[in-house]
This record gives C-alpha cells, sequence and structure tokens, in this order.
C-alpha cells in the first residue's frame, strides 16, 4: 500500500462525542491518500485518512475514550476528523469528514 501525505496541521480544536462539545484540545495530525485505490474508487480517495495526537494530558476521561467509536474533532480551519484513539497517549486515527454547515 503506496500511501502519500497531503497535509500535515497543527492547532487548537474541539473533540465531540455525538453532539457532546467534550473539550478544547492541541492536535499534531497528518493527511494520507493511498495512491494504490482503483480509480473507481473515488469515495475513499475523497476521504484521506488522518494519523496523529491530540493532547489528552490531565483529563480523566481519556481512558474511558480509548477505542470509542463516534469521536469527531474540528480543526481550526473548520475541517472534521473522525477519530477514535488508539492509545491514552492521545494517538489517534481517523478519517476526513465534510465540515460542518451550520
Amino acid at each position: 500500500m503506496a500511501k502519500r501525505l497531503l497535509d500535515t496541521v497543527t492547532g487548537i480544536g474541539s473533540v465531540r462525542a455525538g453532539d457532546h462539545m467534550l473539550r478544547a484540545t492541541q492536535y499534531r495530525l497528518s493527511f494520507w491518500v493511498n495512491d494504490d485505490l482503483p480509480a473507481q474508487d473515488s469515495e475513499a480517495k475523497a476521504a484521506p485518512t488522518v494519523e496523529g495526537r491530540i493532547d489528552i494530558s490531565g483529563i480523566g476521561e481519556a481512558a474511558v475514550l480509548a477505542g470509542v467509536d463516534g469521536l469527531t474533532l474540528t480543526l481550526a480551519d473548520g475541517r472534521e476528523v473522525a477519530f477514535r484513539i488508539n492509545s491514552t497517549a492521545g494517538d489517534i486515527v481517523g478519517r476526513c469528514l465534510e465540515p460542518r454547515h451550520s
């Protein structure tokens, strides 16, 4: 699988579980695209995968959130990332969503 780096971003964003705002947090994320996907699989190509880390220091719910699906991080530029926390250090994986329009 050949992954290509599209973008790396840092900033402060908001973490939500469903419609509930949990907290603001610092993030450092990399957006990747899989160049091995067939051309007809445009939906997968349109949603880059995301890897990175968010700051979960000092929050007790980090252990509870680890492995939970349905978390969303809204970036400073308005993009949204659906993600899972992979470790108590704040490592995350996810996929980019359409920006919210409200």
